[in-house]
């Protein structure tokens, strides 16, 4: 799962099921999990190819504590190559806690147990 900000320009990483070719054209789909539609569609999108993996920028608006998926598709001959939920937050990922004040641990005691035989 990405984490991103909810403005400014979003970079979103991505490792994709086959590779990517110049000679074919791929599209980008992002979707609103809490909307349940299609929220930015990129027809003709281009990656930046890295050491082992590729990148995609955006500058599209998101809304903090809100799912996405994201999903690109080999346009040519139409195969899924990348399918990922992302997350919006303006926190700094050092002090994110997603389950903060959910779960609080209960003591049990010196947990020690008898096993027989």
């Amino acid at each position: 799962m990405q984490i991103l900000t909810k403005s400014g320009t979003r970079i979103i990483n991505f490792i994709p099921r086959e590779t990517i070719s110049d000679s074919k054209t791929y599209k980008l789909v992002i979707k609103s999990e809490s909307k349940n539609k299609v929220i930015f569609t990129d027809a003709t999108a281009t990656f930046i190819e890295l050491d082992y993996y590729y990148k995609y920028q955006t500058t599209q608006a998101l809304v903090e504590n809100n799912y996405y998926t994201i999903t690109i598709t080999n346009t040519t001959d139409n195969n899924i190559i990348f399918k990922d939920k992302m997350y919006c937050s303006d926190q700094t990922l050092s002090d994110y806690s997603i389950s903060n004040g959910v779960y609080i641990e209960q003591s049990t005691g010196n947990n020690e147990f008898v096993y027989y035989g």
